[in-house]
């Protein structure tokens, strides 16, 4: 239009000049804005109603250096629904350092119904021993349930998303934490419970300055069931009382949930829709 105007003067030229290049094929083509994508539903393991660690994604992180140039690997167990981790630290990349380290998470943490992991020889080894236990056997002998393992395509690490980016968030501390310094194993393995124990306090919601507004949702409150550690003498306590408190403890988790629901999952589908439309 600036063209134009050095030698003539038309009414209406703007109305004009964009009624062509609408019509012209080429322009559409180029101006056109991309199709937007339906945002995909939430796997179903990460909304289910299920307890912490319940559905778990595992994976290994390293090798680390010790100061008597040993070689250490962080083995990362993540809760799918409420992102809570648990770290493990192992000597090996063998399939018998895995099965000592998932013993010791089982122990601290419950037993998982589902497992999610990568094509590592080692979780490999671990599902194909499981595979060759009598499971009939054991669930009526032991009450034991049979875990599920899931792996993820071969070549495929974008399967694995929720647990590569706490990997990348424990990396991160440790680099921050150490730096360069080279430390024994001891202190690698206090330094390992203090990035779990950050990465667990993390708010999974959005953080605002009102006072009036309730905590953030964090993963460790969802691993505790009260903050004191503290336990009665049950002499001191009646059964009235020990309703009483069972009953508002049942009330507060599932407000709990209910807000995870609201508040978490809703911020996850958020983010997506987000994401397809850049």
């Amino acid at each position: 239009m600036g063209k134009l105007r050095e030698k003539f003067w038309i009414i209406q030229s703007r109305r004009a000049i964009r009624k062509i290049v609408n019509r012209c094929v080429r322009c559409r083509r180029f101006a056109a804005k991309s199709c937007e994508v339906e945002a995909a539903p939430l796997p179903k393991n990460r909304v289910l109603d299920a307890a912490v660690f319940q559905i778990t994604g595992v994976d290994l992180a390293g090798p680390l250096f010790l100061a008597d140039g040993s070689k250490v690997w962080i083995v990362l167990f993540t809760c799918a629904v409420y992102r809570a981790v648990h770290l493990e630290l192992v000597a090996a990349c063998s399939t018998e350092a895995f099965i000592l380290a998932l013993s010791k998470f089982i122990s601290r943490r419950g037993r998982p119904t589902t497992i999610y992991s990568d094509n590592g020889t080692n979780f490999v080894g671990t599902d194909n021993i499981f595979k060759k236990l009598d499971w009939k056997k054991i669930e009526s002998t032991a009450s034991v349930q049979k875990i599920q393992w899931i792996m993820n395509p071969p070549s495929s690490p974008w399967w694995g998303g929720f647990w590569e980016r706490l990997v990348r968030s424990v990396k991160d501390l440790l680099k921050r934490m150490l730096g360069k310094s080279r430390v024994n194993l001891e202190q690698l393995s206090t330094c390992i419970c203090e990035v779990e124990s950050v990465i667990n306090a993390r708010p999974l919601t959005y953080v605002t300055e009102d006072n009036d507004d309730l905590i953030p949702l964090t993963p460790s409150i969802f691993m505790q069931s009260q903050t004191r550690a503290e336990f009665p003498e049950l002499r001191e306590v009646d059964q009235g009382a020990l309703i009483t408190e069972y009953k508002a403890m049942q009330i507060l988790r599932r407000e709990l949930r209910e807000r995870f629901r609201k508040e978490y999952l809703g911020l996850l589908v958020q983010r997506g829709n987000e994401k397809e439309g850049q």
